[in-house]
């Protein structure tokens, strides 16, 4: 890019003209912006006007959440980005307070160790300041690491003065100066892989990784992330999925993996949906005339140092019984005006079933659509060959099931498995998309297409109060290779 139009860039966004603006003026990607202002300014943030050294800081106007509660299921959405204290959403790709308030609440207490070695621009050591818990803030960008100091540095309550933040730059994968089992809660947001760069230059930055090199280098992170937490000790990690080629590359499920092999056990999945997700106009014509949908969820997993020994209750089948192994309610009946278009269709609890099946059947059905399980009241014949949709509820043969899909569904055909997380015994979550996804990964006829989320509203609550309820369901959309 030539050296003058950089210089204009730069000059516009110290102006705060927004990155569309900038794009539509010079002709030039987002990423191509981000990567000047990340150069220019150290950190890859949206307003470089409210970065620059004379710019006022922020005023202060409450510093907690009005009507916040806990959340309680497994499906968390909030109305606003988060605004209290300094938390703002100028530095890229940080996530909602809500999300380290809520875990920092439900697993530490008062003056506990929390550590977040992705700190960025320090939103968990706010909420740590806020809710008076010791904080250690660690990134790899010495740029993010003054950001951080500078929100944290704000006047709480009297009862905060006894507690300690400390911020350094430092490598996740390496935590040194942290002794073993000395952290009451790990609570970060990793990059996903290489989508937003968050250094220009910094070779050890896993923004600058692909995929394969992500995973490597997240397993390392993840080993230091067992190795400094107490045990019954949690951590939590914010990751979601990418996508290449019109297809899902799942990313969030292969980076849980990485911290289950490291010795954790999983306690909670929850799914992190953007608020009021729906698309419409030029979104949603693309998702139908494109056939794909856009990305609206993450996955925030809650992981759990065990003591040694205790490895938790008896494990369980790659898919765990569901509770709806019925095809009663999934047969087609009624008409859509329009299709989700989003990787999250949120419907209520009596319809979710015909609903999902009217979104499965028209996005990607002429007509010649199976229904596949012992259940099914269609047993499924020999004679299907040609068939452009393959719906299941049951996983539980895969190799049959990978051997009908094969044989019945036309090129570029559609095999859709619905399925749940269960809840064992102990108290741990079963991540049935999760153990499926990994189970059919590399499969060289079926490859994944998409990880749907079902959001159910207005559904019966557990009363276990030591656990989430479960409240979302999956569909794994998988494709016959052409």
């Amino acid at each position: 890019m030539n050296q003058d139009i950089e210089k204009l860039i730069v000059q516009d966004k110290k102006k705060g003209l927004s990155d569309k603006d900038i794009g539509g003026k010079y002709g030039v990607t987002l990423k191509a912006i981000e990567r000047i202002v990340t150069r220019e300014f150290g950190v890859n943030i949206s307003n470089a006007a409210n970065h620059l050294p004379s710019s006022p800081k922020k005023i202060i106007k409450t510093i907690t959440p009005k009507g916040f509660a806990v959340e309680e299921t497994t499906v968390w959405s909030f109305k606003s980005r988060g605004s209290w204290a300094t938390h703002n959403g100028n530095y890229r790709g940080n996530w909602s307070p809500y999300i380290p308030r809520n875990v920092i609440l439900r697993y530490s207490k008062e003056r506990d160790l929390v550590v977040d070695y992705f700190c960025g621009a320090g939103t968990t050591g706010v909420e740590c300041k806020l809710l008076n818990r010791n904080f250690i803030g660690i990134d790899i960008n010495s740029a993010a690491i003054e950001l951080a100091a500078e929100n944290i540095d704000l006047k709480v309550s009297e009862t905060a003065a006894d507690t300690k933040t400390t911020l350094r730059v430092g490598d996740a994968r390496d935590l040194n100066g942290i002794d073993d089992a000395t952290v009451d809660l790990v609570c970060a947001h990793p990059p996903y892989a290489d989508i937003i760069r968050y250094t220009h230059d910094n070779e050890g930055d896993l923004s600058g990784y692909g995929v394969a090199k992500f995973l490597d280098e997240i397993g390392k992170v993840a080993r230091e992330s067992y190795r400094i937490l107490k045990h019954n000790a949690h951590c939590a990690i914010l990751i979601g999925d990418m996508r290449k080629n019109k297809n899902v590359v799942p990313l969030g499920f292969q980076t849980i993996e990485r911290y289950l092999a490291s010795g954790f056990v999983l306690k909670e999945l929850v799914i992190k949906r953007q608020h009021n997700c729906k698309t419409t106009g030029f979104w949603y014509s693309n998702s139908v005339k494109y056939n794909f949908l856009l990305l609206a969820h993450e996955y925030l997993a809650i992981f759990e140092k065990r003591k040694k020994g205790v490895r938790g209750g008896k494990e369980v089948a790659v898919s765990a019984p569901v509770s709806f192994n019925t095809y009663q309610g999934w047969q087609l009946t009624g008409e859509i005006n329009t299709l989700e278009s989003t990787t999250v269709w949120i419907f209520n609890e009596k319809d979710w079933q015909r609903d999902a099946t009217l979104n499965l059947t028209k996005r990607y059905s002429s007509g010649g659509y199976v229904f596949f399980g012992k259940d099914a009241q269609d047993k499924p014949k020999t004679d299907l060959t040609g068939t452009d949709l393959i719906i299941t509820l049951s996983a539980d043969n895969m190799d049959e099931l990978v051997s009908f899909a094969k044989k019945t569904l036309s090129t570029g055909g559609i095999l859709a498995i619905v399925c749940e997380d269960v809840r064992r015994g102990d108290g741990l979550v079963v991540p049935t998309a999760l153990n499926i996804e990994q189970r059919l990964r590399g499969n060289s006829t079926l490859e994944i297409k998409e990880v749907i989320v079902v959001s159910i509203e207005n559904g019966k609550r557990s009363t276990d109060h030591g656990s989430l309820d479960i409240t979302h369901k999956y569909i794994l959309i998988y494709r016959k290779a052409i």
